[in-house]
């Protein structure tokens, strides 16, 4: 029943981004006959998307598309864990990744001596096929050993858990709203005029350790960032 859940959730949210906000969709029993399955496992898909404000419910009325709009708190939470919570599939596009040498700025950010050599990868991210973010991502390479020949296009958070063993305890970041460059712009298939929200962060190991800089620009009409109160 989990598979089957998880392949109606997917393709419910996929095809809830094609459709415009205030769009009915197809009530209970008949996306169970379309799925094949009962309505229980239907309801449990439905159930995520209405947690996730993707859909709300209107008594009498039915299922409704709502604005999508992706929430990230402002702590230790992936890009891939904010898609979940919005019952959407995180996916990214690598658009570069390279092995170089330190400059002054970049040592500066990652308090480690010049010339040290750091991974740059570039990464177009995405809510099911929507292009959601691009990201910016300097680390340490001394920290990632062969980090170029492994699958980048998931969450780096947990690709340092699992294949490094290395747990990112806190993050520095700073929000601002910026207007896109032309090619953000045309990466995020949105106007040059549309606001994003740009977020420059640093992430410490448990050991005080800086292991990456990111800057990370979402689209400011599906993003919205949530600061825990301290």
């Amino acid at each position: 029943m989990a598979a089957k859940y998880e392949a109606i959730l997917k393709d419910l949210s996929q095809r809830i981004a094609t459709m415009k906000p205030g769009e009915r969709l197809p009530g209970e029993q008949l996306l169970a006959q379309e799925y094949g399955v009962s309505g229980m496992t239907v309801r449990r898909a439905l159930q995520v998307l209405l947690e996730a404000g993707r859909i709300m419910g209107v008594r009498g009325r039915g299922t409704f598309v709502t604005q999508p709009v992706v929430t990230k708190r402002m702590v230790m939470s992936s890009f891939t864990d904010s898609m979940k919570a919005a019952g959407m599939t995180a996916r990214a596009t690598v658009l570069s990744a390279s092995l170089l040498p330190a400059d002054e700025a970049t040592a500066r950010d990652l308090e480690m001596p010049v010339g040290e050599q750091v991974f740059m990868l570039v990464r177009l991210r995405y809510g099911d096929d929507m292009p959601l973010c691009v990201d910016d991502t300097i680390l340490r390479a001394a920290y990632f050993p062969g980090l170029l020949g492994v699958d980048l296009t998931g969450s780096l958070y947990e690709l340092m858990r699992k294949k490094y063993r290395i747990e990112l305890a806190r993050a520095q970041s700073r929000v601002s709203a910026v207007v896109p460059s032309a090619e953000e712009a045309q990466l995020l298939g949105i106007s040059r005029r549309q606001p994003c929200i740009r977020v420059l962060s640093r992430s410490h190991t448990t050991d005080g350790r800086v292991a990456e800089r990111t800057v990370s620009l979402y689209r400011g009409d599906r993003y919205e960032l949530y600061i825990e109160p301290v």
